[in-house]
Parts: structure tokens; C-alpha cells; sequence
């Protein structure tokens, strides 16, 4: 690679920064469309520096499960209240959620699976977030979320094609 190339890819490359300085409250509106990742639809630099981190970002998304700091602003178009919890849980769900935004990459965390969906189709994304939290509190997802760490930690990487967390194949 010639030094212009390298130069060009240095400048569209953040610099990384340590976890401890990714602060999920400055994140800034993330689009209804698409994944968090997904560039044509985000330009957020918490979540570039989230990948860059590599499966570190995993864990440190997890801690955060149960941070009830509010984050400021418009965030989650239509959401009333948003925290710090919520940004984790819907960064670590779009980190496992494949390319076609269909399928997660990993049994049992999807929203829907995640949060016991259920027959509840009616309700929005928020609407079935708070009723679980209400039911179950936050702590029960992120001993969720601890839960798949501990079964899948040596088993997964991050696909850049894909731009999510995925399984190595047996």
C-alpha cells in the first residue's frame, strides 16, 4: 500500500480509545433503520470504537446492562426515556444480529427471544423492553447476556463482511 492509501485509511479509522472512554450516553440518534453498525444508516463514533475494541466490547456492553444514567437528547426515534442500559442492549442485540437483520448469530438474543416477545406483537420495541424490566428487572438480561459470554466467548468473532458478531463454524 502506497503512503497516500495508508494515509486515507488512517484519517476514515478512528483512533482507538479504552473502553473505559466510550461513553455509551454521547452516543447520538441512531437511525430506525438498519443496525447501529450499519454505516449507510449510522455514523456513530461510540460504535466504531465499540468494534474496534473486538469481543472486549462484549463485556464491557454487558456491565452496562443495568446502568440506569439517562442519556440526553434524541436517540431512539419514538422512545420516551432512553438509559444507558437501553443503548448497551440495543448495541449487543445489533452486534448479533446478521446482515439481513433478520436472524441473531447466536440462539436467544434476539429482542424478541431476549425479552420474551411472546404474543405481544402490538407492542413496540420500547413498550416490550419496559414490560419485561417491569416483570423481571435488568439485572435478569444482563445474567442473560453474562450467561452467553461465558458459553460462546472462544467461539465467536467479529465478521467485517457481515459487520456483526458471529460463531466460529464447527
Amino acid at each position: 500500500m502506497n503512503a497516500e492509501k495508508a494515509a486515507a485509511q488512517q484519517a476514515k479509522s478512528p483512533r482507538v480509545i479504552s473502553l473505559e472512554q466510550i461513553d455509551l450516553r454521547t452516543i447520538g440518534h441512531i437511525a430506525s433503520k438498519g443496525r447501529v453498525q450499519d454505516r449507510e444508516y449510522n455514523h456513530l463514533p461510540a460504535v466504531e470504537q465499540l468494534i474496534a475494541q473486538g469481543k472486549e466490547s462484549v463485556p464491557y456492553l454487558i456491565s452496562k446492562l443495568t446502568d440506569e444514567a439517562k442519556v440526553e437528547g434524541q436517540v431512539i426515534d419514538y422512545w420516551s426515556d432512553v438509559r444507558v442500559a437501553d443503548v448497551a442492549l440495543l448495541v449487543l442485540t445489533d452486534f448479533f444480529t446478521d446482515s439481513t437483520w433478520q436472524r441473531a448469530t447466536v440462539a436467544g438474543v434476539s429482542w424478541d427471544e431476549l425479552l420474551e416477545r411472546g404474543n405481544q406483537e402490538g407492542l413496540t420495541a420500547e413498550q416490550v423492553l419496559r414490560s419485561y424490566i417491569s416483570k423481571h428487572g435488568r439485572k435478569k438480561i444482563q445474567d442473560s447476556w453474562k450467561d452467553t459470554w461465558t458459553k460462546y466467548r472462544d467461539k465467536m468473532f467479529w465478521d467485517e463482511k457481515q459487520r456483526c458478531f458471529r460463531l466460529i463454524s464447527s
